[in-house]
Parts: structure tokens; C-alpha cells; sequence
């Protein structure tokens, strides 16, 4: 019988693939849940048909984050 004999570089670089195989694995978890979603004709009609909304909403959020980006701007200015 053979006994094999891990240096500690060996066991850290084990630990790193092994994080790297669960970030992977979530990877292909989203992937699939992506899949399924564009495979659903329903859902795809369903946004084909108020994309003018999904794009409206789109660009409230945008206007949002740069009136805040403005703002937090501004209340520096003011704090020096």
C-alpha cells in the first residue's frame, strides 16, 4: 500500500480549488436558472410585450442613482 504525503502547499492549494469548484458550481446554478427562463415562452412574451415599461423603469433607476450620485455630491461639498 502507498501512503501519499501532502506538503501544506499542497493542502492550501486543494482548499483554493475546492472554493473555486463551489463558485463554479453556483456559476452553472445560474446558468441553468438562466436557461430555464429563456425557455419559457410565456415569460419571454411577457416581456417582449411591456419592454417599453422594463425600459422605462430602467431609466427611472438611472435617473435615481445619478440625482443620489448628485446629491451625495452636493452634501460633501456642503460638510468641507
Amino acid at each position: 500500500m502507498v501512503k501519499t504525503v501532502l506538503t501544506e502547499q499542497d493542502k492550501r492549494d486543494f482548499k483554493v480549488i475546492a472554493s473555486e469548484l463551489l463558485e463554479i458550481r453556483k456559476l452553472i446554478d445560474e446558468l441553468a436558472e438562466t436557461l430555464v427562463s429563456l425557455s419559457d415562452k410565456e415569460l419571454l412574451k411577457f416581456c417582449n410585450a411591456n419592454q417599453d415599461d422594463i425600459l422605462t423603469e430602467n431609466q427611472v433607476d438611472n435617473y435615481k442613482e445619478k440625482l443620489q450620485k448628485q446629491l451625495n455630491s452636493a452634501e460633501k461639498e456642503f460638510r468641507q
